[in-house]
């Protein structure tokens, strides 16, 4: 349960720097909005164990074992230089979450919402694959996933209306966390 706890942190910090961006700049999230991103992140969640379950079927055990621990281990370390790069892709929302204010209302509507439920659950999608690959007990990933990512955003929200425009936590500092966190599962469990 503690790996899995770590992983789905892992994969949801991201959603406290997003949220703190969205605050600065007044963009509320509705509350059917929130519900739909915690939807499709449970449902991702759920989709990613599946998928890594039927690998460990198809290829055997050691091999998936250390197929899984890299892949955590690799995307730990684009994760870390990507955010080390500190790189603002546009308005692709899959490359970069905050942009999914389509129509520039400061209200993340249902349609946008879907769009952000699938750019922040791509990762949890990797890890859940493999998380379940290496035999990690992930029966609550898919719900720590979507409790925590909800809980960053809102959190995050709240601080960007509040906090002084001049002091702000970099989204970049997320990123890195959650990059570093990936290596040391994936060592660990190696």
């Amino acid at each position: 349960m503690f790996n899995s706890l770590i992983l789905a942190l892992s994969s949801s910090i991201d959603s406290f720097g997003i949220g703190i961006t969205y605050g600065l700049k007044s963009t509320k999230i509705s509350l059917l909005g929130k519900i739909i991103l915690f939807v499709i992140s449970i449902f991702i969640g759920y989709f990613s164990i599946f998928l890594g379950n039927f690998i460990q079927i198809i290829f055997p055990k050691f091999l998936t074992n250390l197929i899984g621990n890299l892949i955590l281990i690799f995307m730990g370390l684009y994760i870390c230089f990507e955010s080390l790069k500190n790189k603002n892709n546009g308005s692709n929302i899959f490359n970069n979450p905050i942009s999914s204010d389509l129509d520039n209302s400061k209200i993340i509507d249902t349609k946008e919402a879907i769009f952000l439920g699938v750019a922040l659950s791509l990762d949890s999608l990797c890890i859940g694959i493999c998380g379940s690959i290496i035999d990690i007990n992930l029966k609550l990933f898919p719900l720590f996933v979507s409790i925590l990512q909800i809980t960053f955003l809102s959190f995050g929200s709240f601080l960007g209306l509040y906090i002084n425009k001049f002091y702000k936590i970099p989204q970049n500092l997320c990123s890195l966390l959650s990059g570093l966190l990936l290596i040391i599962i994936g060592i660990f469990k190696m």
